[in-house]
């Protein structure tokens, strides 16, 4: 399976990035000015790949940390270039330090009186998404 390749529908994406399919559909709305940056329409359907998929899933999780939805859509597809290595972690800022209390943020030691984080476990859930699209095309290719 290619990192890239747009083989997945709506219904498949949403399953494999265990969103619930209104939340996915919610999400593609929201962020309409930069969906290529998580899917390619042909005709009247929408199709994604493996990395579209764990972009939407991170950006989700992203959201929830406290980032708005866009910038967790650029954050999410600018991590996701390639498939980090299963053990990678991704540590962000849950809530800007400056925008809060009017710093300047110059480094680490900055943020850490102030700041919480969010620490997400992308490698693993960048592997649990490949695992289960692979899976399910494995599935399909034997049914046919």
């Amino acid at each position: 399976m290619a990192w890239t390749d747009r083989d997945f529908t709506v219904a498949e994406a949403a399953q494999l990035a265990g969103l619930h399919r209104a939340t996915l559909d919610w999400q593609v709305h929201r962020a309409k000015a930069v969906d290529v940056l998580f899917s390619e329409k042909r005709k009247s359907r929408r199709w994604f790949s493996p990395r579209d998929i764990c972009v939407l899933r991170l950006a989700h999780e992203l959201e929830r940390g406290g980032k708005d939805w866009l910038t967790a859509v650029a954050m999410a597809f600018e991590y996701l270039g390639q498939p980090p290595p299963p053990d990678s972690l991704l540590v962000v800022p849950a809530l800007s330090v400056s925008a809060r209390s009017g710093r300047v943020v110059t480094g680490l030691a900055d943020l850490i009186p102030t700041t919480s984080f969010v620490v997400l476990p992308i490698g693993r859930i960048v592997e649990e998404v490949v695992r289960k699209c692979d899976e399910l095309k494995e599935t399909s290719s034997v049914a046919v």
